[in-house]
C-alpha cells in the first residue's frame, strides 16, 4: 500500500517538474489504455481466485447493502442542509427585519 502511494506522490512530483514538456502530452494518452490494462489483469486474477469467487454472493449483498445505506444517508444530510441552510430570497435593498415589519402593517390593516 505504501509502495502505491510512494509512487503516485513521485509521479505526481515528476509531472510537476517536467510539466510544459512537449513528450508529456504523449504520455498523456498511454494512460487509459494502461489502466485498461490493468483493469482487465485485475479481473483475471479475481476469476481465478476460487475462494472469492465461492464467497461473492455473500460480498455482493454488503456491497449492496452499504450502497444503499450510503446512499440513503446522502440524501437525509442533503434535505437537512436543504431545510436549514437555505434562505429564502429578498427584494433587493429590503432587509429581513423591514419584510417582517411591512407584513405585520398589512395585517394590521385589515
Amino acid at each position: 500500500m505504501f509502495i502505491a502511494l510512494g509512487l503516485t506522490f513521485l509521479g505526481m512530483a515528476l509531472g510537476f517538474l517536467l510539466r510544459g514538456q512537449p513528450w508529456i502530452t504523449s504520455l498523456t494518452r498511454c494512460v487509459t489504455p494502461a489502466i485498461m490494462l490493468l483493469l482487465f489483469a485485475l479481473g483475471i486474477s479475481v476469476g481465478s481466485n476460487e475462494l472469492l469467487i465461492q464467497s461473492l454472493p455473500r460480498l455482493g449483498g454488503a456491497a449492496l447493502a452499504l450502497t444503499v445505506a450510503g446512499i440513503l444517508g446522502s440524501l437525509a444530510c442533503a434535505a437537512l442542509i436543504r431545510r436549514f441552510f437555505t434562505k429564502t430570497p429578498t427584494p433587493a435593498g429590503i432587509s429581513p427585519q423591514q419584510k417582517a415589519t411591512d407584513a405585520e402593517a398589512r395585517s394590521h390593516e385589515g
